[in-house]
């Protein structure tokens, strides 16, 4: 897309929650590229969060960042109205944030397994309706909720079981709403990562469990996700892409 010739203004824009670092800031920078204003929240990564949109507005787009914490609604509602204020519009939701705990699930604690529902179901959850209902609008939207390879099986993971029943959740939802938003032309799909190289305790010989031979990248995900916004994906909702090189399925 060739961002300079299209005004600031008709863009299509993108919210993207934990876009300050990792994937997020890899969804950022990708999604600037093709032409989006980007909109990204972090919880307290604001030196970070500078610098994403900074190389973000080198692409010719707009881009701004929240500092919020979307595990609290009013800190959510916020974010939202003032995001659609500054771009007066809202083409696409990247769920991305989640907290992780990796440990023995009798040593987990309550706010543990809470932490783990309102950071990777409540948050993406309450972003997506209020998306929804401002995309219903114009009749079109994209929603991509970032989940688990293993969000689709109901198989005991003890160490991951918070995290595993968060995404899991995610996943129902996401395929309930996707069956409601796609009457106003809005598609909600979940891209599932694998072993992933920011995952946690990776393992020491990725080829013996990945059929690939390797731990998944940034570039692998995003080939999703633009697949995911593209025209061509129209017809595509409530669907669970793992982006996994065969680990997980």
């Amino acid at each position: 897309m060739a961002t300079q010739r299209i005004p600031k203004r008709n863009r299509p824009s993108a919210l993207i929650t934990g876009g300050a670092q990792g994937m997020g800031a890899a969804f950022a920078r990708a999604l600037a590229k093709d032409g989006y204003n980007i909109g990204i929240i972090t919880r307290r990564s604001e030196r970070s969060a500078r610098s994403v949109v900074s190389e973000c507005e080198k692409h010719g787009v707009s881009a701004r960042y929240w500092l919020a914490d979307i595990t609290d609604i009013a800190d959510t509602e916020r974010v939202a109205k003032d995001f659609q204020r500054a771009f007066r519009r809202w083409d696409v939701l990247i769920n991305n944030v989640g907290d992780y705990w990796w440990g023995p699930i009798l040593r987990m604690k309550t706010d543990t397994l809470r932490n783990m529902f309102q950071s990777n179901f409540s948050s993406a959850t309450r972003l997506s309706l209020l998306a929804v209902k401002a995309m219903k609008k114009k009749k079109s939207g994209r929603i991509i909720n970032i989940g688990w390879v293993f969000a689709d099986r109901l198989q005991a993971i003890p160490n991951a079981a918070a995290y595993q029943a968060a995404k899991t959740a995610l996943l129902s939802f996401s395929s309930a709403l996707a069956k409601e938003a796609i009457r106003d032309g809005i598609t909600i799909n979940m891209v599932s990562p694998g072993m992933h190289y920011t995952t946690v305790d990776p393992p020491k010989n990725p080829a013996r469990i990945i059929p690939a031979g390797r731990m998944g990248n940034d570039e692998d995900l995003i080939g999703a996700i633009r697949y995911l916004l593209s025209p061509q994906a129209s017809y595509v909702t409530g669907s669970h892409i793992k982006v996994s090189g065969g680990y997980g399925v």
